[in-house]
């Protein structure tokens, strides 16, 4: 999003990030297909790595600080 980057962005993200990150903070919880041969739509799940869960913890007392 303009002027929003992802954390852990180096590219568009500030030169000097606020938070040590493992690469780009970008998770897609649900991710969903329709499958090319069968036609069948297909579902996957998974949760937020513990990381991103800390990321947020931090962003989140920092906002209410």
């Amino acid at each position: 999003s303009l002027h929003h980057p992802l954390l852990g962005d180096t590219v568009y993200g500030p030169e000097k990030q606020p938070y040590k990150t493992e690469g780009q903070v970008l998770h897609a919880g649900v991710l969903g297909f329709i499958h090319p041969e069968t036609k069948e739509y297909m579902e996957f799940s998974v949760p937020l790595p513990d990381y991103f869960e800390e990321l947020l913890d931090k962003l989140r007392k920092k906002k209410d600080a």
